[in-house]
């Protein structure tokens, strides 16, 4: 096994429950159990605070949940890469795929440390699998 990278749509399921979940929670185990790192581009936490933010903004957490969420969030033991240089190959991924730049910049991140990646994203990993076969389903995540 090697050093992971996730997208902001697995680092959710560490804080948020949802149905992949327990898959997510097993991904961390298992990678921190090798001595391998989980790698994350810095904008995961601005992502996934906006989600728990749109949790409270619907009714579905209060705000001392939202409160305990994002210090879940805060707590995550991950590497952090940032995004800025990545920019780049991020737009010339977005436009090829049509996918918004933030999906593309966790593409071009495993491309750039030649790392495999995970992603709870269907239709980025569909649309990307066949050039990034690196990428997988955090369902299919063995």
């Amino acid at each position: 096994m090697s050093d992971t990278v996730v997208d902001s749509s697995v680092v959710a399921k560490w804080i948020i429950k949802e149905p992949d979940s327990p898959q997510a929670q097993r991904l961390i185990s298992e990678v921190t159990l090798q001595g391998q790192r989980l790698i994350v581009l810095d904008l995961a936490f601005v992502e996934v605070a906006n989600a728990i933010w749109k949790l409270h903004h619907r009714g579905l957490a209060t705000l001392d949940e939202a409160r305990m969420f994002l210090d879940k969030l805060l707590n995550v033991t991950v590497h952090v890469e940032a995004a800025n240089g990545l920019l780049k190959p991020a737009l010339e991924i977005a436009a090829k795929y049509d996918h918004a730049i933030y999906d593309a910049l966790f593409v071009a991140l495993c491309q750039d440390l030649g790392l495999p990646g995970v992603t709870a994203d269907e239709p980025l990993q569909k649309a990307i699998h066949t050039d990034f076969p690196n990428i997988v389903l955090l369902r299919d995540w063995k």
